[in-house]
């Protein structure tokens, strides 16, 4: 079965290198290609890759951003990355991150046998002590993460997440409408349309989390707002009293911030929670997502069954 590696890069000069070399190093005997997706880099990013040619003839580079129009996200250069694949199956991966020796052999072991997986985050590879403190064992470190609501699934982080080509022509693109939780909602659309989600313990990717705490608590406050698009995606209303709930946290939250600021990891924790709350309160409101009690009374919207197939 060949693999389609598909790699998204804007502007990865400074990391993409680790992950290329851990690309040269893969045990896989396989068929397989690597796509860098280009998504408009005004860095050294692809001459890095340019310079990987020797070490990886299968490269393909193709250009997602357009110009002179606007610069899209990252879920975009999956789908332009997914147009451009031409193997049985497809395997995600960044430009932050690196991935173990065997990761391709694991996925490929797993894609054999499921048609939708994914494998462990390693925190404490590529992180200074403080950054492994604040995560500790790190989502997705050892079992699936889930859901508390509908559609009350497991899902796989797009950094780590093979599919069958049959998983893309049945249930379509990535939804773009999603910045940052587009594999959240992959995940949950596969299942939906009939395809496990399988869990492979030996492909495991190092992952590369925020280390400036201005930029871990601007990407917790977009997965926030993301959340509540998913939400609305899944239909779970906002409860009574959740917004003022919300906003009292917040509140709280940044009363005492100051407690946290001679310890960096808990200063790093406190400001990612407290950017959690931030983005799910915008996108509550951006939203419009309505209580619970509202949606009862909406039987003919929100007893219709979920289904998400390509049409």
């Amino acid at each position: 079965m060949k693999l389609s590696v598909i790699l998204p890069c804007y502007n990865g000069g400074a990391t993409i290198a680790v992950q290329l070399d851990a690309l040269a190093s893969q045990t896989y005997a396989g068929e397989w290609e690597l796509i860098v997706v280009n998504n408009g880099s005004t860095d050294n990013s692809m001459e890095i890759v340019q310079s990987y040619r020797d070490r990886l003839p299968n490269i393909r580079i193709v250009d997602a951003y357009v110009p002179p129009g606007p610069r899209l996200g990252v879920s975009h250069s999956y789908n332009v990355g997914l147009q451009s694949a031409t193997g049985a199956a497809f395997v995600f991966c960044e430009a932050d991150d690196e991935i173990a020796d065997t990761w391709l052999q694991m996925m490929a072991e797993a894609l054999a046998s499921h048609a939708l997986v994914t494998g462990p985050l390693d925190y404490t590879r590529l992180y200074e002590p403080w950054i492994q403190e604040m995560h500790g064992g790190g989502a997705q470190s050892e079992e699936l993460m889930r859901v508390n609501h509908a559609p009350y699934l497991p899902f796989a982080y797009g950094c780590n997440l093979g599919l069958r080509r049959q998983v893309y022509e049945t249930v379509g693109e990535i939804d773009e409408s999603f910045p940052c939780a587009w594999d959240m909602d992959y995940s949950f659309r596969a299942q939906l349309a009939g395809f496990d989600l399988h869990f492979q313990r030996g492909a495991v990717v190092h992952y590369r989390v925020r280390h400036q705490l201005k930029a871990i608590f601007r990407q917790s406050r977009n997965w926030g707002r993301d959340s509540a698009l998913i939400r609305k995606r899944y239909r779970v209303g906002m409860g009574k009293l959740e917004l003022p709930h919300r906003i009292g946290t917040v509140l709280f939250s940044l009363l005492r911030l100051p407690l946290a600021l001679n310890d960096k990891a808990k200063l790093a924790r406190s400001l990612f929670d407290l950017g959690w709350q931030v983005g799910e309160i915008e996108g509550l409101i951006q939203h419009f997502i309505v209580p619970w009690f509202v949606q009862r009374q909406k039987s003919a919207v929100f007893r219709k069954p979920l289904s998400y197939t390509k049409s």
